[in-house]
């Protein structure tokens, strides 16, 4: 359960939430008035009038004051309503209908308050514009451009005589010295011809060649080299102004050659024409009106600003207003809403110990009597939920308890058990189950167990599902062989019909019971209660027999002459069978009684050394290797009974194979299991797949002169050793024998 909220918390964050506000009103009331009286002396300043410089700075001071605190006022209600538009994009409860409210008040003020000032800024801008008579700026403007187009007429004259000039001296070849006296007269000609100040003409060092009016040239300014050297390689005239004590001197430029863009200049022509005193000074005082009318206008134009702003005040002040009292309406009516918002909220998140302090007799008030009789039942109801969840909780896990313990039971019970459901799916299968029928949990589990069971090798036990799902009883037990792939299992089937208190089909669940130990030992016990019998009563006259026919070749060998060679061989033949039946009689003797085991921890490895040695030194055409595992720890067994199995199982591998017979064998302790395992394979004719069940059976033989307890003999060996023994094919030929011994008894 949620802690629940300490009792100061609230008030004290309250309080702060109040302070905050209540000095921004405090500081937006304060801008308001410093607006109102800024505004209103400005306003009084400039309509006052006095010296202009004085008035314009004092006027422009406090438009900036102005603006700074109008700045200051806009950013305080931006960041309000700022707030207000974040809070409604977080989808904070009641932000939603304070925007609303806040666009209502401010739509409703906004519409006149705009019409009123574009009225005003509209008589403000007329009342300006008639302070200054728009045809004395008009005149000023005309006089400015006539005296403007005066000084480009002048120069436009005195580009086009130096071009012309330079063209006829170059074309009559004037700049020869043999011309010089031609030249002063032609330039004298064309001073008086197109009313000249003067027309000079100097080398390419600045030299003056000639003049026109000869000097003194008082009027003219002196010519500058580097004035002349800026004109070489420009085809067209170049005008210059320069200042002098009689005016302003408009200079034009040429340079004089055949071709003055590609080759060095020969001379240059300075065309000069003088502008009087009196007209560039009385054209300045047309420019400095003109300047002065515009810095009037920059003057008259803060009133109109002042103007505006006063008016924009006015307009801010009364949305300002509108703004706030929406805010404080809305917070009055979203306020409660917003506690019940925000209770709810906490009850959602599990917090049930909620209560809201709020006094009123309206809907509201009555809205928040129901959330706080609300919160009381919730916290009765959580406690009985809580109670009635510690019950259930204790009740799965006991049934959770019993489901991991029958999934014990499953899992170490001997007998196999296979649940379907009512779609035949694969719901359960334990260890033993997955051992008979060779396959894994995982691979059958949720599959079609009709699909899986109807196929071969496993549709005897889909055929004896099917007979317990038709019978009346709903349960069947039957027994059948399964042929698998390497192994043959004797198994006893019981299915069993699963239905529901209504008789409605659940499913079914099949217990398996592995047989094929149970008949092996059974048929185990009849052949060897059959060989006691048979050795005894064979046993009895085998010796009376020998015995007899050892005394007549003794005492009758000599006495038959010629046909005494026959006798004896006759008597010799008796002896041997005898001897051989003898043989024969006491294999039945070894499998008929039980070994009694004296077990001592012996080395495994070493004994299998010792074993095949004697095979070693008796057969030459033998090939035998072990490969041992030299961190075997010493294993109880008989060392004579296992010995014997080891060379019962050499016999044969020798007698599978009749020259180059190769044995491998090897041992391997596998301490997960606590077992050891000893492999021998051969490479010899092998075990069909038919006989592989049948082979540790007595008196089953694939050899014709084999008796069929060798092998059966080996088995009883390793089973009184609590071991296990099977075969299996040795790649590319023959056959594998394992034995898994235990480690510890």
């Amino acid at each position: 359960m949620p802690t629940p909220t300490p009792p100061n918390a609230g008030p004290s964050s309250q309080e702060k939430e109040y302070q905050r506000r209540r000095r921004e009103r405090v500081i937006i009331f304060i801008i308001f008035l410093l607006i109102v009286i800024i505004t209103y002396v400005e306003v009084r300043l400039v309509s006052r009038g006095g010296e202009p410089v004085t008035g314009s700075m004092l006027a422009f001071g406090l438009v900036n004051i102005n603006t700074i605190l109008l700045l200051l006022l806009i950013f305080l209600i931006f960041r309000n309503l700022s707030k207000l538009f974040l809070e409604r994009r977080r989808r904070i409860f009641g932000s939603r209908l304070r925007v609303r409210l806040v666009l209502t008040f401010v739509t409703l003020s906004l519409l006149p308050t705009l019409l009123m000032s574009f009225v005003a800024f509209q008589f403000i801008a007329n009342r300006v514009e008639y302070q200054l008579d728009s045809r004395v700026e008009q005149s000023l403007k005309n006089a400015l451009a006539l005296s403007q187009e005066y000084y480009q007429g002048m120069e436009r004259k005195v580009h086009a005589c130096s071009r012309v000039l330079a063209r006829e001296i170059n074309d009559q070849g004037l700049l020869a010295p043999e011309q010089a006296p031609a030249l002063a007269a032609f330039l004298a000609q064309a001073q008086t011809e197109y009313h000249l100040t003067g027309i000079e003409i100097f080398d390419q060092q600045g030299n003056l060649l000639s003049q026109s009016p000869p000097p003194p040239r008082g009027e003219l300014p002196p010519t500058d080299n580097e004035l002349l050297q800026s004109a070489a390689g420009q085809e067209a005239a170049q005008v210059h102004r320069q200042i002098s004590d009689q005016g302003e001197v408009l200079q034009g430029l040429t340079p004089l050659g055949s071709n003055p863009m590609t080759e060095i200049p020969k001379a240059y022509l300075v065309v000069s024409q003088l502008i009087p005193k009196p007209l560039p000074a009385q054209i300045a005082g047309i420019a400095r009106g003109v300047s002065d009318l515009r810095d009037l206008q920059l003057l008259l134009r803060p009133v109109r600003v002042s103007h505006y702003i006063a008016l924009l005040i006015v307009t801010l002040l009364v949305i300002m207003s509108a703004i706030w009292l929406a805010l404080y309406m809305a917070k009055e009516i979203t306020t409660p809403i917003q506690q019940l918002a925000e209770g709810t909220l906490k009850v959602a998140d599990g917090n049930y110990n909620i209560h809201i302090d709020l006094e009123g007799r309206d809907e509201i008030g009555f809205l928040v009597q129901s959330f706080n009789k609300m919160t009381q039942d919730l916290q009765h109801s959580r406690a009985q939920l809580a109670a009635a969840n510690q019950q259930l909780s204790q009740s799965n896990e006991e049934l959770e308890a019993r489901r991991q313990y029958m999934e014990i039971v499953l899992k170490n019970v001997a007998g196999g058990v296979i649940s379907l459901d009512a779609d035949n799916r694969i719901t359960t299968i334990n260890d033993s189950a997955q051992m008979m029928l060779g396959v894994r949990a995982e691979e059958v589990l949720g599959r079609n167990g009709r699909e899986l069971l109807s196929a071969d090798p496993f549709d005897k036990v889909a055929e004896v599902i099917a007979q317990a799902r038709g019978s009346s009883r709903g349960s069947l037990e039957k027994s059948i062989h399964l042929h698998l792939p390497d192994r043959t299992l004797s198994l006893l089937i019981k299915p069993t019909v699963l239905k529901d208190d209504q008789g409605d089909y659940l499913g079914v669940v099949v217990v398996f019971e592995d047989l094929t130990e149970l008949e092996r030992a059974q048929r185990l016990a009849a052949w060897r209660e059959v060989a006691r019998r048979i050795a005894h009563e064979v046993k009895n006259p085998l010796t009376p027999i020998q015995l007899s026919a050892q005394r007549l070749w003794r005492r009758y060998a000599d006495r038959f002459g010629a046909d005494g060679q026959i006798f004896r061989e006759c008597t010799q033949m008796i002896i041997n069978q005898v001897e051989e039946l003898k043989n024969l009689v006491n294999e039945f003797y070894q499998f008929a009684r039980f070994p009694q085991l004296t077990l001592t921890p012996c080395d495994l490895n070493a004994l299998i050394n010792e074993t095949m040695i004697l095979y070693q030194e008796m057969q030459s055409q033998i090939s035998l290797e072990f490969h041992p595992d030299t961190s075997l720890a010493p294993v109880p067994l008989d060392r004579e009974q296992i010995k014997r199995a080891l060379m019962n199982l050499l016999d044969n591998a020798v007698a599978s194979r009749s020259e180059s017979v190769a044995i491998h064998l090897s041992s391997r302790q596998d301490l997960d299991h606590h077992r050891v395992e000893v492999v021998i394979a051969d490479n010899g004719a092998g075990i069909s797949d038919r006989d592989k069940p049948r082979v540790f059976e007595p008196y089953f033989s694939t050899k014709r002169s084999g008796t069929g307890l060798g092998l059966a003999i080996v088995q009883s060996i390793i089973t009184e050793h609590q071991g296990s023994i099977r075969v299996e094919d040795n790649y590319p030929q023959g056959s594998r024998f394992i034995i898994e011994l235990p480690l510890s008894r």
